[in-house]
């Protein structure tokens, strides 16, 4: 099978999804938006210079001729784009089939809300797609709102990598109290208030040590924050890694945290459940499929600092206690849908099926 993806090659997500059907036999390209080539994989930039992560990124859509015309030289069985909005809406301009589109969180959660043109271009798209794919159950009901049929939506979590993400080697300090995120550093990450929280329980845990992995816009003004509130020493930048290094990371921490607005569904803290770790994170409906507040993480509202604060508090001294119910519960979700092998082969039987009809 030939299979043609259409996405940020600079995405954790795309490298994924070729590397992997690309292991199982299949011939796989790439269009991208990037400049960037990952490893092994035809990859063809189409390349419009730097694009605005919070979108607005118009002119991608007047390339679709040039993607059209390398659709024609590569004659893929399939093509799939990830990500709604420019790839999708882009994508959907060709006019190939069969054509799938993989939404992942605020393509359609967000910025249709925030735009008429975006959501007028986006029922385009899906009514030109073959098969629509959301990252869970509560993306369905904007999906249909856009008007996606519902027999062509499919809810897949991408899931996580056994392989790479689990407790075997969990191994967290005594001498330290260890919270690590692994979100972006962009707005919708909410990541500035982390740090407001973090500077009102320094003197509590004086030994609290935290990793931030990733990177953004915001970076610099994160920075400057950890400078103001006297956190230089404890809260380390560790920039974009390798995922068994992230894998490491979460095997030696006691608390992942993540604070996003909005998500599609939030790998980020699969990744942590599997390693092992106690999980504090926003109450919105991304969550609420693999936390059970109390269980084996705590809910804050979006914005409630002092909350957060109390949270990580209440963490590290009731640690021992929480975990013991936390490491079955989180073991029990991931099996029931999230993980990346069982998941795959979802996706490649609807490829199949597609090609099929």
């Amino acid at each position: 099978m030939r299979i043609c993806y259409f996405a940020d090659s600079e995405s954790i997500h795309t490298e994924r999804w070729c590397k992997h059907f690309q292991s199982l036999g299949h011939d796989i390209h790439l269009i991208t938006y990037k400049s960037k080539q990952i490893e092994g994989i035809k990859t063809y930039s189409v390349n419009m210079g730097t694009l605005d992560v919070s979108g607005g990124n118009w002119r991608v859509l007047l390339r679709f001729r040039q993607v059209r015309k390398l659709l024609k030289e590569i004659k893929p069985d399939v093509f799939h784009a990830l990500y709604a909005t420019s790839y999708g809406i882009t994508g959907a301009l060709c006019g190939f089939h069969p054509y799938i589109i993989s939404s992942l969180g605020s393509d359609i959660l967000i910025s249709p809300k925030n735009s008429r043109i975006y959501r007028i271009l986006l029922k385009f798209a899906f009514k030109r797609a073959d098969l629509i794919m959301v990252m869970a159950d509560h993306m369905i009901p904007p999906a249909k709102e856009l008007g996606a049929k519902e027999s062509k939506i499919v809810a897949l979590p991408f899931g996580i990598d056994q392989q790479i993400f689990n407790s075997e080697n969990r191994s967290v300090p005594e001498d330290e109290f260890v919270i690590t995120c692994t979100r972006n550093f962009e707005p919708i990450y909410n990541m500035p208030h982390l740090l407001k929280a973090l500077q009102k329980v320094v003197a509590e845990i004086p030994n609290i040590r935290v990793n931030l992995i990733g990177s953004g816009s915001q970076k610099e003004e994160l920075m400057r924050m950890t400078e103001e509130f006297g956190l230089a020493s404890r809260v380390h930048f560790l920039g974009k890694i390798p995922q068994r290094e992230i894998a490491d990371y979460l095997n030696k921490s006691h608390v992942f945290v993540s604070l996003s607005l909005s998500d599609g569904n939030n790998i980020s803290l699969n990744e942590a459940m599997a390693c092992g770790t106690w999980n504090i994170v926003t109450d919105i409906p991304a969550n609420h499929q693999w936390i059970k507040d109390g269980e084996n993480g705590f809910f804050v509202q979006i914005d409630d600092v002092d909350g957060l604060a109390n949270l990580i508090v209440r963490s590290r001294n009731e640690y021992h206690e929480l975990m013991e119910k936390a490491v079955v519960l989180n073991d029990q979700l991931l099996r029931e849908k999230g993980i990346w092998q069982i998941n795959m082969q979802k996706a490649e039987k609807w490829y199949l099926q597609l090609i099929n009809d």
